[in-house]
């Protein structure tokens, strides 16, 4: 009898050790828990560490709807959206009433400008969860942006409605009044543009974009000093905007200051060298200072990149 179960290894002491040892290291395995391991180094940014930890937690559960969401919210982090909406969906899919996993499919979607497809997500990820403001920002942004993709007749009501319920919830939320503006300038309404993003500034004056909005609004106002009032704080919050430059210098010569318009157009071009309309305006301010060889010159470029923006 021992002599047969010998023949097998059973009783070969090496055997038994290794077959202890191969035991508790399975038993180890299995009291590990993978996922809380991932969501620790993924809260803490240690993505890259997060992410053999996350695929570990799959491969031993491919059910589990927070793994597979856990393990896209890395994937995003780390850059690898493809995967990471892979994974987002599945997590959606297993658990269709988590409101976070929507919102963060969602979020990827409308970071990826995959704005007709963030729409349904995010309008799902508001019906379980009214009171996230955020998505609802995003959802009044995806309506604008999929307008010609989705042909939706009452976009810009549909855009408003998301933007007002977030003024009434929280009127300094970041950059909602910005929208509200957007709207109103893209519907022809300039007064109530300029109220909005007055309102956006007084919350948050450090919102350049914002600023620049309200000069451009104002020089289509004929309002020429107060643009470039608000244009010369916009330029020192953001020196390398190229489009302060421009708007500036356009406000500068609609209100006959000619020659202080050439730096900031000079800037514009210096800046942006691509930009096609910054060098046709250069060229319109050398001509009016009597520079014809160098309005010459701009005029070419434009021509020039005119062509190239053609083929």
């Amino acid at each position: 009898m021992n002599r047969k179960w010998s023949a097998i290894g059973f009783t070969s002491p090496g055997w038994a050790v290794r077959t202890t040892l191969a035991l508790i290291a399975l038993s180890a395995a299995s009291q590990r828990n993978f996922y809380q391991e991932a969501l620790d180094k993924y809260q803490n940014k240690r993505y890259e560490e997060a992410l053999p930890l996350a695929e570990e937690a799959l491969r031993q559960d491919r059910n589990n709807p927070a793994y597979f969401h856990l393990y896209g919210s890395i994937l995003v982090a780390l850059n690898q959206f493809y995967l990471a909406e892979e994974n987002l969906r599945k997590a959606v899919a297993l658990a269709p009433d988590r409101p976070a996993f929507e919102y963060d499919l969602g979020a990827l979607l409308h970071q990826e400008r995959e704005y007709a497809e963030a729409v349904p997500v995010l309008k799902r990820a508001i019906e379980l969860d009214p009171t996230n403001l955020t998505a609802r920002l995003m959802l009044a942004r995806c309506y604008v942006f999929s307008y010609h993709e989705l042909q939706i007749p009452n976009f810009a009501e549909l855009t408003l409605e998301q933007l007002n319920y977030i003024v009434k919830k929280n009127p300094r939320f970041p950059g909602v009044h910005h929208h509200i503006a957007l709207v109103y300038i893209n519907s022809g309404e300039p007064a109530k543009a300029i109220e909005e993003l007055n309102t956006e500034l007084r919350y948050d004056p450090a919102n350049t974009q914002a600023r620049l909005e309200l000069g451009e609004t104002l020089l289509k106002l004929n309002q020429y000093h107060r643009a470039a009032g608000e244009l010369l704080t916009a330029a020192k919050q953001a020196p390398q905007m190229s489009a302060i430059q421009f708007a500036l210098a356009k406000a500068y010569r609609a209100d006959g200051q000619i020659a202080k318009a050439l730096e900031p157009a000079r800037r514009c071009v210096e800046l942006d060298p691509q930009f096609a309309d910054g060098h046709y305006l250069l060229g319109q301010l050398y001509r009016d200072t009597d520079q014809p060889d160098l309005a010459k010159q701009q005029f070419e470029l434009f021509r020039q990149l005119g062509t190239k923006s053609e083929r």
